[in-house]
């Protein structure tokens, strides 16, 4: 079962973008979680990411490379960071 969860999509977007530190919006992780139906995951595999990363990722492809030519584990900050209230 997929989460569904607004208030933390609103929280993902007050944080800074994981590449670069700019105002973000939120990105559902393509990989955290299979896909059924052509659902995205769930909004507890959301992470930051600005407008400009989020399509240059999109654009790119292959999520997973992307992230790992940036040097971020966006699985390990989406667990780490769900569900926390600072």
């Amino acid at each position: 079962m997929r989460i569904k969860d607004d208030s933390y999509l609103k929280s993902i977007r007050k944080l800074p973008c994981l590449v670069c530190g700019r105002w973000s919006q939120a990105h559902h992780l393509m990989h955290a979680e299979p896909s059924a139906m052509g659902k995205r995951s769930g909004d507890n595999w959301a992470v930051p990411l600005c407008a400009y990363h989020h399509e240059a990722l999109h654009k790119f492809g292959d999520e997973a490379t992307w992230w790992a030519v940036h040097g971020i584990d966006p699985i390990k900050w989406a667990r780490g960071n769900y569900g926390r209230d600072d």
